[in-house]
């Protein structure tokens, strides 16, 4: 016999609310990142549908060379810190590409 228990915790807003407020908080995070031509460059952030989905697609560039410790900047080639990430958020689902020089793969 398996006993199954669920716990539910109440949470001060709507989901909507919530919503919102993840959006924010990732946009402000990467706004404190950012700065002497180091962190997140984004190049797109707009409203998309498709296929009855609705959402906010983002495409951003990570510049990772002065957030990274000297000896890894010592190896890592020239180029190989900037990744490009591409999301398609449609709350609560979301999907991500990830590219690189060592990451040239799909996360979903």
């Amino acid at each position: 016999m398996v006993l199954i228990k669920e716990f539910r915790v109440v949470l001060p807003c709507s989901v909507e609310e919530y919503q919102v407020g993840q959006l924010y908080s990732v946009a402000e995070a990467s706004k404190n990142e950012t700065g002497g031509g180091e962190g997140i460059e984004v190049l797109k952030n707009e409203p998309y549908e498709k296929d009855g989905e609705k959402g906010q697609y983002t495409h951003k560039i990570y510049h990772l060379k002065s957030k990274v410790p000297g000896f890894v900047k010592m190896f890592a080639p020239e180029g190989s810190l900037v990744f490009h990430e591409k999301a398609w958020n449609a709350y609560p689902y979301c999907r991500t590409m990830v590219r690189g020089l060592f990451m040239p793969h799909t996360c979903q």
